[in-house]
């Protein structure tokens, strides 16, 4: 895991989202983008956070 994944996941467990912050890394560690929930009310900074996460995934595997 990147170092900017592990800090939206702990970003995540910080603001009391335990289970965002488990489907999120479950996603990242296969390598698929993460897609919060709609109802999870996540700032506007995370939502960024996990957009540049996805970010990464995405141009990881378009290198393969």
């Amino acid at each position: 895991m990147s170092v900017k994944q592990l800090q939206a996941i702990w970003e995540l467990c910080r603001q009391g989202f335990p289970i965002t912050a488990d489907d999120a890394a479950r996603c990242w560690n296969k390598g698929a983008p993460f897609e919060p929930e709609e109802e999870s009310h996540l700032d506007k900074p995370l939502e960024n956070l996990i957009e540049q996460c996805n970010w990464e995934i995405e141009k990881e595997h378009s290198k393969i």
